[in-house]
């Protein structure tokens, strides 16, 4: 009997910490940005990135497939010093390492869409965006993508378009010139034009002579 009341206030104490710590520890358990069991890594998710510009301000719209299985998608972007870069629009939820949850309703008419914001004083070189796509029981399945390189490929195309375009209406006024001035040089080389022009050099002979 002595050894238990000696351990009355230990376990007294215990008790009071655990009734203390329960619900951190149950908040942690249903925190949806709770670190995942299994992450598999795939090239094959099929996330679609497009990339404008606005002012100084660089906008990247994420497009995700979903299913009826996904109730939550993940997005962070880094950089080399494992920074986070830019703010994400209307998400659900901001977690502890800089990544941002969304909370998914699948349509069967559309994809998940998420949008970011770059201003011009980040520096987005080697900023990795991460995509984690949680699919239940713990498990989620996650791609990157470099945004630097997809920025550098999307100015590189939009270059190639407008060289193209411009290309095309030079090349499309040119031959407009061209033709109108064939067809000038033939209707004045044609056989009625000469005799249109005979008759008027006869009829400015009589009338002068």
């Amino acid at each position: 009997m002595a050894v238990l009341r000696s351990l009355l206030p230990q376990l007294g104490l215990f008790l009071c910490l655990a009734l203390c710590f329960s619900p951190a520890l149950s908040a942690s358990y249903n925190d949806p940005c709770m670190v995942f069991d299994t992450i598999s890594t795939t090239d094959n998710l099929g996330v679609n990135v497009t990339v404008e510009g606005s002012g100084g301000n660089i906008t990247y719209t994420v497009r995700i497939p979903v299913n009826s299985s996904v109730s939550v998608v993940i997005l962070k972007t880094m950089n080399q010093n494992n920074k986070s870069v830019g703010s994400w629009v209307g998400a659900t939820q901001e977690c502890n390492d800089s990544s941002v949850l969304y909370h998914v309703t699948p349509s069967d008419s559309s994809d998940f869409q998420a949008t970011m914001t770059v201003t011009d004083s980040e520096d987005i070189t080697k900023v990795n965006l991460y995509v984690f796509i949680a699919i239940g029981n713990g498990t989620a399945v996650m791609t990157s993508i470099n945004l630097e390189e997809l920025r550098a490929m999307t100015t590189a195309n939009t270059t190639a378009m407008t060289t193209a375009n411009t290309t095309a209406k030079t090349t499309a006024m040119t031959t407009a010139k061209t033709t109108a001035t064939s067809l000038a040089v033939n209707a004045l080389g044609s056989p009625l034009a000469g005799a249109l022009h005979i008759l008027l050099v006869f009829l400015i002979s009589k009338l002068l002579f």
